[in-house]
């Protein structure tokens, strides 16, 4: 398959976040390109545009961890087909259609948890569809921001929402939904954003817990990421 790797980082007041790309062609996929996936198995049945992105994006982490001075490696699944990371390192994959990105940090450096998502910016019509499921009643104000539309900031919050699901799953071992935290600051000029759990997810997650993000927009995307 056609792939090509670059690199660009976010920056927030405490870390600089370096992100790799993978730009790949899902129509040059071969069957042979998947043998270098040690669970290549698992992705028999899935369909072509599947096993692209899900390549693209083991490949990508496999860059982002080399680049850390790591061996080179491609992070395993687990059993709710999360990337399950190497000892000391904490990471996170995202896709669409024609990209995929990862983004890997250490532990010893003080990093408990990486989230890093991409959304194309969701259609008037997915719009109606999908708020009510996305946003809590506090949120809805958000939607007036004067610089961005609606329709980006819907797809700004659900973004973060997956950023944050993917920071946290680690430490909380199961799945919750976007009701569990709300966003309660957005900054259009300095492309910051504040999530607050509504409700306890461990012991040491709880309700009122507060976690910043950046957020960029990519090639027409949106981009977030949480990094705590």
């Amino acid at each position: 398959m056609n792939i090509h790797f670059s690199c660009f980082t976010l920056s927030m007041p405490d870390f600089i976040q370096p992100i790799v790309v993978a730009h790949y062609d899902v129509n040059t996929l071969e069957p042979e390109d998947l043998l270098i996936l040690p669970y290549r198995d698992a992705l028999l049945r899935a369909v072509p545009s599947r096993k692209a992105e899900h390549l693209a994006g083991r490949l990508a982490a496999r860059k982002a961890m080399t680049a850390l001075g790591m061996r080179p490696q491609i992070p395993a699944v687990g059993t709710h087909r999360q990337p399950l990371w190497p000892s000391g390192v904490v990471g996170s994959i995202s896709h669409t259609d024609r990209l995929a990105l990862a983004a890997v940090a250490l532990s010893s450096e003080g990093v408990c948890g990486l989230g890093l998502d991409i959304e194309p910016v969701i259609s008037t019509q997915q719009m109606a569809d999908i708020i009510d499921g996305v946003l809590l009643p506090d949120e809805h104000g958000l939607l007036l921001q004067s610089e961005l539309s609606k329709e980006e900031v819907l797809t700004l919050i659900f973004s973060a929402k997956e950023s944050l699901f993917k920071a946290l799953f680690p430490l909380v071992g199961e799945y919750f939904d976007f009701s569990a935290a709300f966003m309660t600051a957005l900054s259009p000029s300095t492309q910051r954003f504040t999530l607050t759990l509504a409700e306890s997810l461990t012991p040491a997650l709880k309700a009122g817990m507060t976690f910043d993000g950046q957020w960029h927009c990519f090639e027409g995307d949106i981009l977030t990421l949480i990094r705590f």
